[in-house]
């Protein structure tokens, strides 16, 4: 994720040790894969992480992302599109999405209400405890467009937004 302290190549580098320690291999479009998901955040569909490497097979991404997933160095978001999203996955700390639904911008929201949930079902003995949640609505500038532009907007990929002030903060 985009909020951690170490720099990015540091994070890859931690990433590919990773990759290592599970006696997973480090091949050039894993090495490029994380390097997509850690210096542009994403989320990222599949398809939008093949569009920005630099050649490579599609099935590739696919199955690299999917071995990612798998030891949790990327993490999958479900948008309620039918496609599924993919971020770098720090373990520092979590953080949720706000999706406007009619361009389906994507902002971070570095705020996390669902940590003492996730507490409280500790406490009554349950284990491997996990949550997910996005919040979808209409961002600012949809609901200011034109009501024939905004049911025509196509869906909007970078200008990933941090928080405003006030709405989130570390620790999330």
């Amino acid at each position: 994720m985009a909020h951690s302290h170490a720099s990015p190549e540091a994070q890859l580098e931690t990433a590919l040790q990773a990759l290592r320690d599970h006696h997973s291999r480090v091949t050039e479009p894993r090495r490029a894969i994380l390097a997509i998901l850690i210096g542009e955040h994403g989320p990222f569909t599949i398809e939008e992480i093949h569009q920005r490497m630099a050649g490579g097979d599609l099935v590739t991404v696919y199955r690299s992302v999917a071995a990612m997933e798998e030891i949790n160095l990327v993490r999958r978001c479900d948008f309620g599109d039918g496609s599924y999203r993919y971020e770098f996955n720090t373990g520092e700390h979590h953080h949720h999405h706000i999706i406007c639904r009619t361009c389906r911008g994507v902002q971070t929201l570095d705020f996390c209400v669902a940590d003492g949930l996730e507490r409280m079902a500790r406490l009554l003995g349950y284990a491997n405890v996990s949550h997910a949640l996005e919040i979808f609505g209409v961002c600012p500038r949809c609901q200011s467009a034109p009501p024939d532009a905004a049911a025509g907007a196509r869906p909007r990929r970078g200008g990933r937004r941090k928080s405003p002030k006030g709405v989130g903060g570390e620790g999330g």
